[in-house]
């Protein structure tokens, strides 16, 4: 008998503690094409620059989710190379029409000009055959004025 209720209480507990929960919101995440920005026509070195940059949600349904701006590596060359997306987020479970347009909006982020070469920036406009397609732009360096 004891078995029994020790088998019994064993078996509610597991079926009682879902570990999949269903019942909240459920969120993906996509890229959102950047169509602008604010780049200077050149940095100088030592200054610190915001970058705005204008984006577009792949649909109604979706709103912004946050900005990544990354430098490729951590020295030399690849510091200078950075990349940009913008990322949108879609409530699964809503009923929403997402054959509309996505709102357009800007966000931004900020740049140390620490190296004295050429910067080069990646703003993620789309996708080719599952390949990201990015609007390249390179930013020539200067000294600072005396």
């Amino acid at each position: 008998m004891k078995k029994l209720v020790f088998i019994l209480i064993t078996i509610l507990a597991m079926t009682g503690c879902s570990v999949d929960d269903d019942s909240g919101p459920r969120v993906e995440y996509e890229l959102a094409e950047i169509v602008a920005n604010d780049l200077p026509d050149e940095f100088e070195f030592g200054k610190t620059y915001e970058v705005t940059v204008t984006y577009i949600l792949p649909s109604a349904c979706h709103s912004f989710a946050g900005l990544d701006a990354r430098r490729e590596g951590n020295v030399g060359e690849e510091r200078r190379i950075i990349y940009v997306s913008a990322i949108a987020a879609i409530q699964l479970d809503s009923n929403c029409d997402d054959t509309v347009g996505g709102d357009q909006g800007t966000s931004k982020f900020t740049i140390n000009i620490d190296e004295e070469e050429d910067y080069t920036f990646n703003f993620l406009v789309g996708e080719a055959g599952n390949e990201p397609v990015y609007n390249t732009v390179v930013i020539p360096v200067t000294q600072p004025q005396s």
